[in-house]
């Protein structure tokens, strides 16, 4: 009975040294991808943060530049100014930002036909040619290739956003390319036409940057 019991037990002991064995191989497998899934992880979490710092500087600059199309279009209205005052307000904002937020709340206190005024005004006064400017977002374009790695949903957002940044380039060479031609020598009607094509390319880049200022602020949320 004793030597049952011994055998038994140098078995179990056995076991119990296969099982450690077994754990310890185990272990060693999976550690590589337990502190690369932690890594990755925390590089994404810093990631994430950069990337909507990001883009929430770029959304006040974008707002700003809808303002000036605006003002050019003749198109500002109450709501306008309701939106870009939520856009200037919102999340840690420069100064500048705070005195622009200060003269918005000076053009709210006019009645509507005050702010129609306004813009009928703006659309008079300022019909010189405008050459607009790119604005990169050079972190969201370096993490294009581990968008994988975020969830589909800001995956998804972040590609809508990126799109529209490419329109909104696409559009500045178009209003460049105009531009030039101003300097060109042209017969009345083709100069009339070119400018027509300026002021409808600034009209959509003005709509298209408001675009994106909003599905930056949906991303953020």
């Amino acid at each position: 009975m004793n030597e049952i019991l011994a055998k038994l037990a140098a078995t179990s002991d056995i076991w119990e040294k296969l099982i450690v064995l077994l754990i310890g191989w185990l272990m060693g497998l999976l550690a590589p991808a337990i502190v690369d899934g932690i890594k990755r992880k925390r590089e994404n979490k810093l990631g994430r943060k950069a990337i909507l710092a990001e883009l929430h500087d770029l959304s006040g600059v974008l707002a700003a530049v809808t303002y000036l199309v605006r003002i050019r279009d003749g198109t500002l209205d109450r709501e306008f100014f309701i939106w870009l005052k939520d856009i200037f307000n919102w999340g840690e904002r420069t100064e500048e930002y705070t005195n622009w937020s200060k003269r918005i709340d000076i053009q709210l206190a006019w009645s509507d036909e005050e702010i129609a005024r306004f813009a009928a005004l703006g659309e008079q006064n300022d019909r010189k040619s405008a050459v607009l400017q790119k604005y990169p977002v050079p972190l969201l374009d370096s993490r294009v290739s581990a968008l994988w790695s975020f969830d589909t949903d800001f995956q998804r957002k972040l590609l809508e956003i990126r799109q529209l940044s490419h329109r909104l380039d696409d559009l500045v060479d178009r209003s460049r390319k105009l531009h030039d031609m101003t300097f060109s020598t042209l017969s009345d009607e083709n100069r009339a036409a070119v400018q027509n094509n300026i002021q409808e390319t600034l009209s959509l880049y003005g709509r298209t940057a408001k675009r994106m200022v909003d599905k930056i602020v949906a991303l953020k949320g």
